[in-house]
């Protein structure tokens, strides 16, 4: 059995007998969107390298916390702009009243670097043009066989909406964003009371 999974907005790709495919963001790139998030002291920065997720040694020690339980690989340095290690994603933690507007913000200072893409208020990944979940879905439908029509998919942000204008199954959490669920065909219980879990139970395991 081949096991497959997308993860970094659609940049990264794993699969168990292939190995790993990236893309990664150049080093200028990567310094541009750095320097364009360096006005903003009350964001929370993890940069996703291809081995290993890299945070500011004097980053707020909880979300250091929550980024150790969401990726296994982590370390701190202290100066994200010393990392050497190519980068896929930024994955960006702020005040969930001011996600919205740093998204307006930062667009047209990225344009052509980055896409900022809200995760949900208070999260944001910074993705490279054109690497989103949708691509990932693809490539990996077309490497198992696996027609849109024959996946399901769920999501609570609007960096899942390229994901969901693919597939044709796509289920929205209760607290995803107005639009998120407008582009949905079904809308489950929210992403801390088993929504997800409750949808594959009633609608797929019944």
């Amino acid at each position: 059995m081949v096991t497959a999974r997308n993860c970094g907005n659609g940049a990264e790709l794993w699969q168990r007998e292939a190995g790993l495919k990236a893309a990664t963001f150049s080093p200028q790139a990567t310094q541009q969107v750095l320097a364009a998030l360096a006005p903003y002291p009350e964001l929370q920065v993890a940069l996703c390298g291809t081995q290993t997720v890299h945070v500011l040694a004097h980053a707020n020690p909880q979300f250091v916390a929550n980024m150790r339980d969401y990726y296994y690989q982590l370390e701190t340095c202290a100066d994200l702009t010393t990392v050497t290690d190519p980068v896929v994603k930024f994955d960006v933690i702020c005040p969930a009243a001011m996600t919205d507007q740093l998204v307006y913000e930062l667009t047209p200072k990225l344009a052509g670097i980055a896409v900022p893409a809200s995760g949900g208020q208070g999260s944001m990944d910074l993705i490279q043009p054109g690497m989103h979940k949708g691509r990932a879905l693809k490539q990996l439908g077309e490497q198992l066989g696996i027609l849109p029509d024959e996946m399901l998919v769920f999501g609570d942000g609007t960096n899942d909406l390229e994901m969901f204008h693919y597939a044709t199954h796509a289920v929205a959490m209760q607290n995803a964003p107005e639009n998120v669920q407008a582009n949905a065909t079904a809308v489950t219980g929210t992403n801390v009371d088993n929504g997800v879990l409750d949808y594959i139970e009633q609608h797929i395991l019944s």
